[in-house]
């Protein structure tokens, strides 16, 4: 059921074709595959989020470009110190948090189905690596949300 790395790019060619068509933010989950991600990415100019983010590779290309950077429920394990790191070097505007439900459950909920009322674990461990106040963070993430999306 896996695709071939030709088929996910031609997939991926056609969803970018597709957000400029429609001026839809592209919404992209990259593993393993920073370069790849970034060069099919070049010559887009519309809103890029960067859904559950974990891959420090694909960060300078993001910052320099104004992608959205999003934050899931892994930022909050033990062994994420580098994923803390990135979301301390993300821009105000640009920071997001995500459950990635049911997936990815915060660390104090490790092992559950994540849902949407635990993103308040993900953006409290931002808060924290970035040295801001959860409340503020999470009010700077919304008004991020609502740009990003257009809501």
């Amino acid at each position: 059921h896996y695709s071939t790395p030709e088929e996910q790019h031609r997939l991926f060619e056609a969803q970018i074709e597709l957000a400029t068509e429609t001026s839809l933010p592209l919404v992209i989950h990259s593993r393993e595959a920073d370069d790849e991600t970034a060069a099919a990415l070049a010559g887009f100019d519309g809103t890029v989020v960067l859904h559950c983010f974990s891959s420090a590779g694909l960060l300078p290309a993001a910052l320099e470009r104004g992608y959205y950077v999003s934050f899931a429920g892994n930022v909050t394990y033990p062994k994420a110190a580098e994923l803390r790191k990135a979301a301390a070097r993300v821009p105000a505007d640009r920071i997001l948090a995500e459950t990635d439900s049911p997936y990815l459950a915060p660390q104090p909920l490790r092992g559950r189905p994540n849902e949407p009322a635990h993103v308040i674990h993900t953006v409290a461990a931002l808060a924290e690596a970035r040295s801001e106040d959860t409340d503020e963070l999470a009010a700077q993430i919304d008004a991020n949300a609502t740009a990003a999306f257009g809501l």
